[in-house]
């Protein structure tokens, strides 16, 4: 018996990493991708794509994972990334909850596991957190916005994300 989930599950590695590397997949985590707004000046130092986020909609107190592939496409030495979360309050003001800006390089470190400088190539990215029951339900928007050394915005990305 014991033999028999072994061969099954080597069978299951096989064909999801064959329908990956073929792109018969739909999508490289096989979960419904999200729909982010790219708004970088520039595609040429980096790119976000398969993304997914379950669960969607985010509930307070339960666990989610994002999920992503990020396409380094220039060498990145140095980076600070920019992030920012806000929501709308009864359609009158903005209300900022997180407005950072963290090492780049830290980040990977610590989410993909690679010290800069970062080299062209894939990297998968994954994430795992639970939403605090002191946040309000409802829509909030992220920006993300990364800059090299020189200034140069090598990402931007923004995202509504809801709430219950």
């Amino acid at each position: 018996m014991g033999r028999l989930v072994e061969y099954i599950l080597l069978l299951l590695s096989v064909v999801l990493v064959i329908s990956t590397l073929t792109g018969s997949a739909n999508n490289y985590y096989n979960e419904e991708p999200i729909k982010f707004t790219d708004c970088s000046v520039t595609k040429k130092f980096a790119e976000l794509t398969n993304a997914s986020l379950t669960p969607y909609p985010l509930i307070r107190g339960r666990r989610f994972h994002w999920k992503a592939k990020i396409h380094i496409k220039k060498t990145i030495k140095w980076a600070i990334l920019h992030l920012t979360l806000k929501t709308s309050f009864k359609n009158f003001t903005n209300i900022t909850f997180v407005d950072e800006k963290f090492n780049f390089c830290d980040l990977c470190v610590q989410y993909i596991k690679e010290y800069c400088p970062i080299q062209p190539g894939i990297y998968n990215y994954r994430y795992s957190d639970t939403p605090s029951h002191l946040l309000w339900p409802g829509q909030y928007n992220f920006k993300v916005t990364v800059y090299n050394q020189e200034g140069e915005q090598i990402f931007c990305g923004t995202k509504e994300v809801k709430l219950n």
